[in-house]
């Protein structure tokens, strides 16, 4: 596996975000996600928004191949993922995990003592079990018909 290095986001990197993104269309999100993913990235361009969650990109070499940041859950005091993936062509070769293991020590530094908190689909809550998320709560055919949503809790 190559260095990785991580920064935070810049407009810069929105094309690279948006094509990591789409290539994970529609495995692991819906094609209605796209503009989703588009327009939380507009907002992350306007750096001036005291609102926007710390967003992070995954660079190796000199390219950006994944992103994925976190921030207060609405309505609670918990933390949660937001927007964490990595392109298509960079799956299981352990980028993923380092992605995970670096907003988690972000999350311990920003947000101390804070619960972590997630939402995935069956194709991926595996993944997250084997960094110690335990899954609370399945709601069928949330996200689209036949992807299923995951709510999980880190344990600690």
């Amino acid at each position: 596996m190559n260095q990785v290095n991580f920064r935070k986001y810049s407009a810069s990197d929105r094309n690279a975000c948006k094509a990591a993104f789409k290539s994970n269309v529609p495995r692991f999100f819906t094609p209605g996600e796209v503009d989703d993913f588009e327009h939380f990235l507009t907002r992350l361009d306007d750096q001036a928004n005291p609102d926007n969650p710390p967003y992070y990109v995954l660079i190796v070499g000199h390219e950006v191949i994944g992103c994925g940041g976190f921030g207060r859950k609405e309505e609670s005091d918990a933390v949660t993922f937001v927007w964490g993936l990595i392109h298509h062509d960079y799956h299981k070769k352990g980028y993923g995990a380092q992605l995970l293991i670096f907003r988690l020590s972000e999350i311990k530094v920003q947000f101390p003592g804070t619960q972590v908190i997630l939402d995935t689909t069956q194709f991926s809550y595996s993944f997250f079990e084997k960094y110690g998320f335990k899954t609370v709560n399945i709601t069928q055919d949330f996200y689209a018909a036949g992807m299923h949503r995951y709510d999980m809790v880190l344990e600690h």
